[in-house]
C-alpha cells in the first residue's frame, strides 16, 4: 500500500510573480485574488490541493517587495516570511522574465527571500513561472544555474500558471518533501477560509479589476454582515469598502452613484457563482483617514502587526 503525505507549503515571492494564478490553478477553484496590479493578495490563503497519495496544503502569501516605509507594506511582508517557520517546505516563486538582471545577477528581491529560506532552515523548491512569455527556452538555463549556486533547492521545476502547464511535474517535486500523514482536511475542501473571509477577497479583485487607473492600494473591504440563509439558497451580505481620502470616496461612489453600482453587479455575480447562492450585496464606502499607515488600524483589519516598542 502506498504511503499518503500531506503538509503545509509556503508559497512566497515578489509581487506579481503569479502565486495566486498558482493556487487558483492547481486548486481549480477561486481562492487568492489575482489582478494585473502588484500586491493584491494581502492576507495568507491557504488552497488545499487532493490528490491519491497527498494532500497539499498551500500557504500563498502576500507579494515581497522593497517599499518598507508604509505600516501596511511591513504588515505583508511579515505575513509572508512569518508563514516559513509554520511549513513543512518551501515553494519560492521567480517571473522568469524579471528572475535575473540584465547583467545575468538574482535580483535583489530574490537575493533577500532566499536568505529568509536559508534562516528558516527549510527544504524549499524553486519554480520558475511563466515560461510560456519565453521566446526561446534556453533562456531557463541561465535562471537555474543562478538560483542553484546561490541556494541550494531540492528542486527547480518550470511551470506557466496561467496556462496550467506542468503541474504533476511541480506536486511530484513537494510531496518528497511532506511527511508522512494522514489528509488533516476532508478531500471536498480546496480551502480553509470561511465563505465570509472569500467575499471580501471577491469583492477587493472586482475593486482592482474596474479602478485600474484610479484605484490607490489604500482601500480595504470589511465584511460587516453575512447572513446565509440556505433554506431560502440565499445570502445577504453587507461590506464597507474603507478609503482614506474624501478624494477616493469620490471615485469609488462615482457620479450619482455609477461606480460603486457597477462594483455591487459585478461583484454580486461573481458571489453567485462562488457560493452557489443567490446573494443579496449592500456596498458602501466610508473614509478612514490614513488607516494603511496606522498600525492599530491594521489590527483592526486583520492584518499581523509587530507591537512597536
Amino acid at each position: 500500500m502506498s504511503k499518503f503525505h500531506c503538509g503545509f507549503i509556503a508559497l512566497v515571492g515578489r509581487t506579481n510573480a503569479g502565486k495566486s494564478t498558482l493556487v487558483n490553478g492547481l486548486t481549480g477553484e477561486r481562492v487568492s485574488i489575482t489582478s494585473p496590479k502588484a500586491q493584491t493578495t494581502r492576507d495568507k490563503i491557504r488552497g488545499i490541493v487532493n490528490r491519491k497519495d497527498a494532500q497539499f496544503i498551500i500557504i500563498d502569501t502576500p507579494g515581497l517587495h522593497l517599499w518598507l516605509k508604509r505600516a501596511l507594506n511591513q504588515a505583508m511582508i511579515s505575513q509572508a516570511l512569518s508563514t516559513l517557520g509554520d511549513s513543512d517546505c518551501v515553494l519560492m516563486l521567480v517571473d522568469a522574465t524579471q528572475a535575473l538582471t540584465k547583467e545575468g545577477e538574482i535580483e535583489e528581491i530574490e537575493r533577500g527571500l532566499i536568505d529568509a529560506i536559508a534562516a528558516s532552515k527549510k527544504d524549499a523548491i524553486l519554480a520558475i513561472n511563466k515560461i510560456d512569455l519565453l521566446k526561446d527556452p534556453a533562456q531557463l538555463l541561465p535562471i537555474m544555474e543562478a538560483y542553484s549556486k546561490a541556494f541550494a533547492f531540492k528542486e527547480i521545476v518550470a511551470v506557466s500558471a496561467r496556462k496550467r502547464r506542468e503541474f504533476d511535474t511541480l506536486l511530484d517535486a513537494i510531496v518528497k518533501y511532506l511527511p508522512e500523514q494522514p489528509a488533516l482536511f476532508p478531500k471536498a475542501y480546496y480551502t480553509d477560509q470561511s465563505e465570509r473571509f472569500l467575499a471580501s477577497e471577491i469583492i477587493r479583485e472586482v475593486i482592482y479589476r474596474q479602478m485600474m487607473k484610479e484605484l490607490p492600494y489604500s482601500a480595504v473591504v470589511v465584511i460587516d454582515d453575512f447572513k446565509s440563509m440556505r433554506a431560502e439558497n440565499r445570502i445577504d451580505i453587507k461590506a464597507t469598502i474603507y478609503v482614506e481620502r474624501e478624494s477616493q470616496k469620490a471615485i469609488f461612489v462615482g457620479k450619482g452613484g455609477s461606480a460603486i453600482k457597477q462594483i455591487g453587479i459585478e461583484a454580486r455575480e461573481k458571489l453567485s457563482t462562488a457560493l452557489d447562492a443567490a446573494v443579496r450585496l449592500d456596498l458602501v464606502v466610508k473614509v478612514k483617514t490614513d488607516w494603511s499607515e496606522n498600525p492599530k488600524e491594521l489590527k483592526k483589519f486583520g492584518y499581523l502587526i509587530e507591537d512597536q516598542d
